[in-house]
């Protein structure tokens, strides 16, 4: 952890992305923007953007507009409740030291920049505690170095910190923990901070909500675990309930505050933008040089392989993490920009990175147990997707690797450069987002 945090801050200190104030933009922004509205405008419907305000400050918060004429935030609030304590140290930091405290100067841009280390850490923290229980620690040790250094995680630690995928990586990593410890033992403070946690997910990103598979096919391998487990559940029926409740209540503010805005209290903020579960892109998700997840980080190439090796390992996780994470895969790719904008990798999936941390560690271990003499085989692609990776987070930082547009050809001419090439015009392809927000097909 120690290494972790030191390499992040020494690339983000070198980076130093508060500066250009480079981190409140985009996606960021809609997280984000609730707490400026409350804290300093003291106004969360926004009404202060209707009258006569510079394109800049309309700019800073992006709003999309409700049916009835009201701005809406584009984001649920559950990355802007992550940020508070981040917030407030930069907003009394801004006020002590003379920056403007308008909760977008510089300080601020800095402590949300920060707010993606420190969730990562906890998520490392819980993912060591999860993955102990089955595997030794070396190998453990390794799961999370490959899988900090050797995907788009640093990415978005860095160049691009802030965004919500870390912060989703750390929740499922808790959730896994304490799921594991109220099935051995279903206490109230278990039922409570697993409502807690769920509630988190679903306002930090609704999909997310999807964890909850995990949960109801954790150890069920045959229909009469199934039937166990109902009696289990009917015999610690206030465990749930309770935990359902507190996810309720923590989830109820965002209800009201749609309702007030829209006079609904179920709203699809993203307005005019949908999932098209009849058309999904999963193979161009997973193997596209646009943005295909195995392309770009090829290191889950073992997660995958991993999964079915639980069913031996770890039985338990097999079906779960199975049923889980085929879902989650075609639920993502089932949005109608299904390369995610301006980014590098397939940043949507780097949410369930600490799940299939488990069928990664689990691969691992049966290589060592099974074919002992392809340990250094397996090292060696090991020690290449970590080169490959880093070489590549900075092609990403310097656009070489095109935020929305490569192609195949593209990616084997940058391959080995760090300058951009001359006419790579013509050897890109932009996406159509017209067409692909109407769920047409754009995608060659």
């Amino acid at each position: 952890m120690f290494f972790i945090a030191l390499s992040v801050i020494w690339v983000n200190i070198n980076h130093e992305r508060w500066h250009s104030k480079n981190v409140i933009l985009h996606d960021v922004v809609n997280y984000y923007g609730y707490l400026p509205a409350i804290f300093i405008e003291q106004d969360i419907s926004l009404s202060f953007l209707k009258q006569e305000v510079s394109p800049n400050k309309i700019y800073r918060y992006t709003p999309n507009k409700t049916p009835n004429g009201n701005y809406v935030f584009k984001a649920s609030m559950g990355m802007a409740l992550t940020y508070l304590p981040f917030f407030a140290s930069a907003h009394l930091f801004a006020k002590t030291f003379a920056y403007e405290a308008d909760g977008f100067s510089g300080p601020y841009h800095f402590a949300i920049l920060c707010s993606s280390l420190f969730y990562f850490l906890i998520g490392i923290f819980y993912l060591h505690k999860v993955l102990k229980r089955y595997f030794n620690e070396v190998i453990v040790l390794t799961v999370i170095f490959c899988f900090c250094f050797a995907t788009n995680v640093f990415y978005y630690l860095t160049i691009a910190g802030g965004l919500s995928h870390i912060v989703g990586f750390s929740i499922m990593a808790a959730f896994m923990h304490y799921f594991i410890k109220w099935y051995e033992q279903p206490k109230i403070k278990y039922s409570v901070i697993l409502g807690f946690i769920l509630a988190i997910a679903v306002l930090v990103r609704p999909i997310n909500g999807l964890m909850i598979v995990l949960f109801f096919l954790y150890n069920i391998q045959s229909l009469d675990d199934l039937k166990t487990r109902l009696k289990f559940y009917a015999a610690n029926k206030f465990a749930l309930v309770l935990m359902a409740i507190t996810a309720f209540v923590l989830v109820l503010p965002q209800l009201l505050y749609w309702k007030f805005i829209s006079g609904q209290y179920f709203f699809n903020s993203y307005v005019g933008e949908h999932f098209f579960f009849n058309h999904p892109h999963v193979f161009y998700g997973l193997f596209s040089f646009r943005k295909g997840w195995l392309i770009y980080t090829p290191l889950m190439i073992l997660a995958v392989l991993g999964l079915f090796t639980l069913k031996k390992q770890l039985p338990a996780f097999f079906i779960a993490q199975l049923t889980f994470v085929a879902i989650y895969i075609y639920v993502v790719f089932s949005w109608w920009c299904w390369w995610y904008g301006g980014s590098f990798g397939q940043r949507a999936l780097i949410d369930i990175y600490s799940v299939l941390a488990i069928p990664f560690a689990a691969f691992l271990n049966f290589v060592k147990l099974k074919s002992p003499s392809k340990t250094k085989w397996l090292q060696m692609f090991l020690i290449f997707v970590l080169v490959l990776n880093i070489w590549q987070t900075t092609q990403a930082k310097y656009n070489i690797i095109h935020y929305d547009s490569m192609t195949r050809s593209n990616y084997f001419r940058v391959l080995f450069t760090m300058t951009k090439q001359d006419n790579r015009e013509l050897y890109l392809q932009h996406p159509d987002y017209e067409k692909a927000l109407k769920g047409e097909e754009e995608y060659h």
